[in-house]
C-alpha cells in the first residue's frame, strides 16, 4: 500500500490543533499556593554580626500557571534580605515586600506571613587571649604532674564584641595524664567555651606536662 502522507491532511491538522489548544488551556489555568521557604541574609557587612534567635522562615503565597506552581521544588522559591545598610541592633524588625522574593519565573508572589523579620545585629569584636591547657587525670604512684607548657600562648578571638570582652582565656581538649610515669606530649584542638566566638584562624595547641617521680607509693 503507498504512503499517502495528505491522506485526511484535515483531520491531523484538527487534531493537531486540538492537542495545541488542550495543552495551552491545561498550561494556563492559574493556581495559588502557599508555601514556607528560607529567609537568606545578604551581604552582612563584615563589622557586624548576626546574633541571637532571628527569623528562619515565611510563608509565601504564590499564584501562577499550574504547570509552575504544582511543580514547585524546596529551594525554588526563597526570600532574600539584602543587609548592606544594616547597623547594629538589639531585637530590631527589617521588613519583607513581595519583590524580595525570589521564585520561577511565571509565579507571582502576593504576598508574606510575617511581613517582617526579627534579628539582633551587633558589632565584631577581636581580642587576644591566652590559651589555658585542660589537664585531667593523675600520674601513677609515685609520680607527680610537674610544669605544663603550652604552644601557642594566646590565639585572637573574635565575634560579638560584648561577648568578646567577657572572654579571658581559650582551652584546649582534654588531655589525661591518668598513669603516666613519663612526661606527655599532645597536639589537641583549642576551644572556645561560648558558641557565639571563634578563632579568628582555625589553630591548634602542642601541650607537654613534666611527669616526674616524687610522690609517695
Amino acid at each position: 500500500m503507498a504512503w499517502r502522507p495528505f491522506r485526511n491532511l484535515g483531520l491531523k491538522v484538527a487534531a493537531l490543533g486540538l492537542g495545541a489548544l488542550l495543552w495551552f488551556t491545561v498550561s494556563s489555568q492559574q493556581t495559588e499556593r502557599s508555601v514556607r521557604v528560607p529567609v537568606e541574609y545578604r551581604n552582612v557587612p563584615a563589622s557586624l554580626e548576626l546574633t541571637g534567635d532571628q527569623t528562619e522562615s515565611v510563608y509565601v503565597h504564590l499564584r501562577g500557571p499550574d504547570n509552575v506552581i504544582s511543580r514547585l521544588e524546596p529551594g525554588d522559591v526563597r526570600a532574600v534580605l539584602d543587609m548592606t545598610l544594616a547597623t547594629a541592633v538589639d531585637h530590631g524588625t527589617f521588613p519583607l515586600r513581595t519583590d524580595q522574593v525570589v521564585a520561577p519565573p511565571g509565579a507571582e508572589v502576593m504576598w508574606i506571613e510575617p511581613q517582617e523579620v526579627s534579628l539582633s545585629i551587633e558589632t565584631v569584636g577581636v581580642a587576644t587571649v591566652s590559651v589555658e591547657p585542660n589537664v585531667t587525670g593523675t600520674p601513677a604512684p609515685g609520680y607527680v604532674k610537674g610544669h605544663v607548657t603550652v604552644d601557642p600562648l594566646t590565639v585572637d578571638v573574635s565575634g560579638p564584641a560584648d561577648q568578646v570582652r567577657e572572654l579571658h582565656a581559650a582551652s584546649t581538649s582534654a588531655i589525661s595524664i591518668d598513669g603516666a610515669t613519663t612526661p606527655v606530649t599532645a597536639t589537641v584542638d583549642i576551644e572556645v567555651p561560648n558558641a557565639s566566638l571563634r578563632l579568628t584562624q582555625p589553630q591548634r595547641a602542642r601541650v607537654t606536662i613534666d611527669i616526674t617521680h616524687g610522690g609517695t607509693s
